[in-house]
């Protein structure tokens, strides 16, 4: 009989053993891995695509998700905005969204455009690293959900190996927010140092 085929068949009884045991793996105890279907002959339809809903950015679509984000900063061309893991639930950790103000996905984007973002991904480090307390900034863009582009930055706190790699957005959901205050002092520490830059090539 033939081996199943990735894209192709139902794969069944995978085995979890090869995650489960990192130390930076949030979960324990027995874990069975979801069947994986066969790959569809089309990507879904994402908020932002034509025939999709709306992302938010259009005026008159103010209650979407991406319109309800909280702006931390913006000048004009690139915003930043709030993380949040789940409907009104901030972050554990200083968590924060790149994202053009123009409605645009990568695909559009020219060699100008990709050449201000390596300059924005400098700033958006330096800025998250500012807030103190930080041992690393990962950045991460995935698009799945959204066409409107956006990058998400989010700051390992320092010490935590057990958030590290690519589990910490996992851990967003799992762990305690951050104190409103705290966020609040994160948020202008983030705007100051953006500005700053900002200002200096002005």
């Amino acid at each position: 009989m033939a081996e199943p085929r990735l894209g192709h068949d139902f794969l069944t009884d995978l085995d979890a053993d090869a995650v489960s045991g990192w130390p930076n793996f949030p979960f324990k105890g027995e874990l069975q891995v979801k069947t994986v279907r066969p790959f569809e002959s089309h990507d879904h339809v994402r908020d932002g695509d034509p025939g999709g809903p709306p992302c938010g950015c259009e005026p008159g679509h103010e209650d979407e998700p991406r319109a309800r984000r909280v702006r931390v900063w913006s000048n004009g061309t690139w915003e930043v905005t709030h993380i949040n893991f789940g409907p009104d639930r901030p972050a554990p950790f200083p968590a924060y969204m790149l994202q053009t103000v123009e409605h645009k996905d990568f695909d559009d984007f020219t060699e100008a455009d990709a050449a201000e973002l390596g300059v924005m991904t400098l700033r958006m480090q330096r800025a998250i690293q500012a807030i103190g307390g930080v041992g690393r900034v990962h950045f991460n863009r995935w698009g799945d959900g959204g066409a409107h582009f956006h990058v998400w930055f989010l700051g390992r706190p320092l010490g935590a190996w057990q958030l590290s790699g690519f589990t910490l957005p996992l851990w967003g959901f799992i762990l305690p927010p951050l104190d409103e205050a705290v966020r609040a002092g994160n948020d202008e520490i983030v705007r100051a140092s953006l500005a700053a830059a900002d200002g200096a090539t002005a």
